[in-house]
């Protein structure tokens, strides 16, 4: 996490640049049957990086399933997708200075998409910051302090762990 000064004066306007809605996101009414990145393209996930057959993106009637069979990740449960940062770590948390600091940004989108609802989680529980920038003690009070704060639980037998087994499967 990284403290920021809250008098910038390069504040936005609250818009973001580039293509129109329609091109970035599915419509309304798609968002069940999609599993990827902006503009209809596979997943920029860090953990598909060397396995670019799994990335998507998949435009099905329940594409979560599909996404999950891709990968063997054996969920019996009907899991909604949902936009997620999917890098939610520490170091892309920045924090307003003080006592009492508040999330002031959450910076670093590059992997983020349309992924089943447990995938944050998981993955941010999963993901370690370096020891030289984030100590071991830093990470476990950010594992079991925060973490649950921001994002919903998932049950370990139920989600984690086959998410996890799919991780070790493929060497990542």
């Amino acid at each position: 996490m990284t403290y920021v000064n809250d008098n910038n004066e390069q504040r936005g306007n609250g818009t973001i640049p580039g293509p129109a809605h329609h091109d970035v996101a599915p419509q309304h009414g798609e968002q069940d049957s999609y599993i990827g990145s902006f503009g209809k393209q596979p997943l920029t996930e860090a953990f598909l990086k060397f396995h670019p057959d799994l990335a998507g993106p998949f435009q099905v009637a329940n594409a979560v399933r599909q996404f999950q069979d891709a990968r063997g990740i054996e969920i019996n449960s009907d899991v909604p997708n949902v936009f997620t940062h999917n890098a939610l770590v520490p170091p892309n948390t920045l924090l307003s200075p003080g006592p009492n600091p508040k999330v002031a940004a959450i910076i670093d989108f590059g992997q983020a998409g349309w992924y089943p609802a447990y995938w944050e989680y998981c993955k941010g529980r999963r993901v370690r910051v370096d020891q030289e920038h984030f100590d071991n003690a830093a990470q476990e009070e950010w594992y079991a302090k925060y973490l649950p704060m921001i994002l919903d639980l998932v049950d370990d037998k139920g989600f984690y762990h086959p998410w996890l087994w799919f991780v070790f499967s493929k060497g990542i």
